[in-house]
């Protein structure tokens, strides 16, 4: 008899496992509270950074190559481009223990990458404003992603493999009983063999218990004056540099405009619980605005000030911004892919194929990916966010 298996929370994570179990041919059902593809979630913002240099760690390489195989057979099935190379830039000071650990990774992954001078930089992509002391490090498999039509592609792609989608439904309550666990779906209770959360910044509504918090990134959108806006020329860039602000640009697939993230553009539920909690990401703070005002002219130049659009978009991440990825104890059959912590996007093909082989009993979480443990004891903090 097929295996049951619900996704609870439809965002980069839950399409990917949706789509990873289809695959697998289980008897899949997916349930979204709002629309496939919102722009209410982690996921919304239009586009994330895509790079296989990774100064968060070497463990995540096999992740990011397995994901990048991964988008371009999606690409392939729904017949639409998802990625827009043209590499990916680090930005920083030689002193930075951030870009330090980036040009490690790249060395000891023998990943092709270029460090460049100040000049080089300059020379290459002179929309960006480089410091005297700055160099770049370029990561010539890079680009960005299209978030929305990403998942959107995924969903579709898992349909017509099987998988049954249900949007705006409501999951209030799971509880793992004899062997079996129950979802209370739209006051509905319903019995599947396996569920996996994947709910992000709500996850806590269903697991209370979960080492998560929530926070919100303000992101805003520019329009370029002139051209050297594209890709190629304006790849996207994070800047990592040592005592100065942590800005992250990206361009949009048009070669005019572009979105920019500043790395103090961000509120969490500890001081800010109600704008947290709200599922409204339609605005920008003046306070963000006036932070983003400040940095724009700093990091780029050819650029319009003026701020024509943008938000902020919550996101759960753990204290050592590591995922939480397998079966909980507590709750045996229930499954988690939450707390992904700005890492979530790039790699979440990755996420979902290890959730779906779990579940198949093809690999076990807690000893091949202890790193992700839900019971892991948490180290420090990383310094910066990968979005």
């Amino acid at each position: 008899m097929t295996m049951k298996i619900a996704v609870v929370g439809l965002g980069a994570v839950g399409c990917a496992t949706l789509l990873a179990l289809s695959r697998k041919g289980f008897a899949v059902e997916g349930f979204e509270q709002f629309r496939v593809g919102n722009d209410i979630g982690a996921s919304g913002g239009k586009t994330r950074q895509h790079r296989l240099i990774y100064g968060e760690g070497a463990a995540y390489t096999s992740l990011l190559l397995r994901a990048s195989e991964l988008w371009q057979q999606l690409e392939q099935e729904q017949q639409t481009q998802l990625f827009y190379g043209g590499g990916f830039l680090t930005l920083g000071t030689p002193d930075s223990p951030w870009f330090q650990a980036v040009e490690k990774s790249a060395r000891q992954q023998a990943l092709p990458y270029e460090r460049l001078t100040r000049q080089d930089v300059n020379q290459r992509f002179p929309r960006l404003n480089v410091d005297a002391d700055e160099e770049g490090i370029f990561d010539p498999a890079g680009g960005i992603l299209l978030t929305h039509e990403l998942l959107l592609a995924s969903a579709a792609q898992a349909e017509a493999l099987g998988a049954k989608v249900h949007e705006h439904t409501v999951v209030s309550a799971i509880t793992a009983q004899g062997g079996q666990v129950s979802l209370t779906i739209n006051g509905e209770v319903r019995q599947f063999d396996r569920v996996v959360v994947t709910t992000g910044a709500w996850s806590k509504t269903l697991l209370p218990e979960l080492p998560v918090k929530s926070r919100r990134l303000g992101v805003s959108f520019h329009i370029g004056k002139a051209e050297g806006f594209d890709s190629v020329s304006f790849p996207p860039t994070m800047r990592v540099s040592a005592g100065r602000a942590m800005w992250n640009t990206q361009p949009l697939p048009d070669g005019k405009n572009f979105k920019f993230f500043i790395g103090d553009a961000e509120f969490n539920e500890e001081h800010d619980a109600q704008l947290v909690a709200t599922e409204a990401s339609d605005s920008l703070t003046p306070t963000l605005y006036a932070r983003i005002d400040g940095h724009i002219a700093e990091a780029v130049n050819g650029a319009h000030r003026t701020i024509v659009g943008g938000g902020t978009w919550p996101e759960a991440y753990t204290f050592d911004q590591a995922p939480l990825l397998g079966e909980l104890p507590s709750h045996p059959h229930v499954f988690v892919g939450i707390g992904l912590s700005g890492h979530g996007f790039k790699m979440a093909p990755a996420l979902g194929e290890l959730l779906a082989q779990a579940m198949a009993g093809d690999i076990r979480l807690e000893r091949d990916w202890p790193l992700f443990s839900p019971v892991r004891q948490f180290a420090e903090p990383l310094a910066a966010y990968s979005r």
